[in-house]
């Protein structure tokens, strides 16, 4: 049973991971990929971890935002836990991230005019 929830969450992750890289362009394609090591990098010491994609906006060919939750599960049969990040990729790297509350109003869209 263990193995076969393991094979679902690693298809559906497949599967978010092409969609987003559908919906953020051709040229995005290693940005799932990015996003992976972010996340692995930022927990070496779970034993299981998946993310999200909540939203992304491409402010420009170069500069995207993303906004992602991760679920960590630390040891087998653990409560995962989730954790929310904003991340600034330029030219496919992160070249910045922000961990931010699970319930925050993100809009990654662009920032609007003072008048």
């Amino acid at each position: 049973m263990k193995q076969k929830t393991l094979k679902v969450f690693f298809i559906a992750g497949m599967a978010l991971s092409l969609s987003f890289s559908i919906s953020t362009g051709a040229s995005s394609a290693v940005m799932p990929i990015t996003i992976d090591h972010f996340v692995a990098n930022l927990f070496p010491q779970a034993s299981h971890y998946h993310w999200v994609v909540n939203d992304s906006k491409r402010e420009t060919q170069r500069e995207t935002i993303i906004d992602i939750n991760t679920f960590i599960t630390k040891k087998d049969g653990a409560t995962p836990t989730e954790n929310r990040f904003l991340l600034l990729l330029l030219d496919g790297q992160i070249l910045a991230a922000q961990n931010i509350p699970l319930n925050a109003n993100i809009d990654c869209g662009p920032d609007e005019e003072e008048v």
